[in-house]
């Protein structure tokens, strides 16, 4: 039996204020979150049975807080996942009759991203105290290192992985409430010039690190023909991981193929029966350039070591084959803790037509790919279709 092809649909996506220092609690930005994206549905959170939270740590006592809230029902589907692969699930679930409409939900708020205060440890460093301290710093240590062995490897000038922060912003641009699009346009002399984090990686090369809420609902086809918005269909989704979190830090090139990427992005691609060649509009994990380039890579849009050549090329960008993070991405819009889903609310706002000045013409497939708690370790594909 294969995927449950056109079984289930994403019908409301909700996005709350994203920003720096909030004076919100988690809680209440996943409530605004999930009241909203049920709203954008049309649905009641009285048909709400089944809950995928996106926290870090996602015990069960999780799932059973927000099935009090709402409404002390049954709950009858419960999983976790990332932005990408809990479509995924949901939709599988779903199609198994344990659900007929799933939230998937995330919020950060007052919990920055990385160490705010380093200390001398007389442990080994595979402890979770030391588990993001590396040289005394957060991941841009080791994508300085990937992106210096990826220029080494292939030969790419610095130029072109500082020309993506610069087109990403141009996408934040068109997005009226994304945090960096209001401070204008930036050029590769503006990124190359500003402050050095870790060599060969400067400031504007970084993602952000902001507070914020999201939430997604999958809900089956009967339903969804009756939602307000257009239903978004799940046509193939799959999930990897091959390594723990942020503590071992395989290097990305140790086989060729990829692993989790890859084989998350094979397995959802076979799924749908759709070619990457078929591919309007692209949501792609890009805490760092060096990762876009990656990524195509492992995702079977070029060979490895032609990912830089695909971002030079404009691929990715307005007017390209396969525009991507058309909203700005994770150093232009948000990165709010754990963004996987805002790719695929971006995509799915894509193929319902609602992006304005940005939206994609005549956008009918999508793919988001999801990455997160782990360094490349840990991926979620999937492939969307609009109505």
């Amino acid at each position: 039996m294969g995927f449950p092809q056109r079984e289930a649909a994403i019908v409301g996506v909700y996005t709350t204020e994203q920003a720096r220092g909030m004076e919100r609690s988690m809680w209440s930005l996943e409530l605004e979150a999930i009241k909203g994206a049920l709203d954008d549905a049309g649905l009641s959170h009285k048909q709400v049975d089944g809950l995928i939270p996106m926290a870090y740590e996602t015990p069960l006592n999780l799932h059973m807080a927000w099935a009090e809230q709402l409404g002390g029902r049954p709950i009858t589907y419960m999983d976790v996942g990332n932005g990408s692969s809990a479509v995924a699930k949901a939709t599988n679930a779903i199609a198994a009759g344990m659900a007929n409409v799933v939230v998937i939900y995330f919020a950060n708020c007052n919990n920055p991203n990385g160490p705010r205060q380093l200390k001398v440890q007389s442990k080994a460093p595979r402890v979770p105290d030391w588990q993001f301290m590396v040289h005394g710093a957060y991941m841009s240590v080791w994508y300085a290192m990937w992106t210096r062995q990826y220029m080494h490897e292939y030969g790419t000038p610095h130029e072109i992985f500082a020309e993506y922060p610069v087109q990403m912003r141009a996408n934040a641009m068109l997005k009226p409430d994304s945090l960096m699009g209001h401070r204008g346009a930036i050029t590769v002399e503006d990124v190359l010039g500003s402050r050095m984090i870790a060599s060969p990686l400067h400031l504007l090369e970084c993602p952000l690190d902001n507070d914020g809420g999201y939430a997604i609902v999958v809900a089956s086809k009967e339903i969804a023909k009756d939602c307000k918005t257009k239903p978004v269909w799940v046509l193939g989704g799959a999930e990897a991981t091959y390594t723990d979190s942020y503590m071992t830090i395989p290097s990305p090139w140790n086989d060729p193929k990829g692993q989790a990427v890859r084989k998350c992005s094979d397995m959802a691609f076979d799924m749908s029966g759709i070619g990457r060649d078929e591919i309007d509009v692209a949501g792609l994990y890009d805490c760092f350039a060096v990762t876009v380039a990656r990524n195509l890579e492992e995702m079977g849009f070029c060979s490895m070591g032609e990912g830089a050549d695909y971002m030079k090329e404009g691929h990715l960008y307005r007017g390209g084959k396969m525009p991507a993070n058309t909203d700005g991405g994770l150093m232009a819009n948000s990165h709010n803790g754990n963004p996987s889903g805002m790719h695929t609310i971006e995509v799915t706002r894509q193929l319902r037509g609602e992006c304005g000045e940005r939206q994609v013409k005549d956008a009918k497939i999508g793919v988001t790919l999801a990455q997160g708690w782990s360094v490349h370790g840990l991926a979620g594909t999937l492939l969307l279709a609009a109505d």
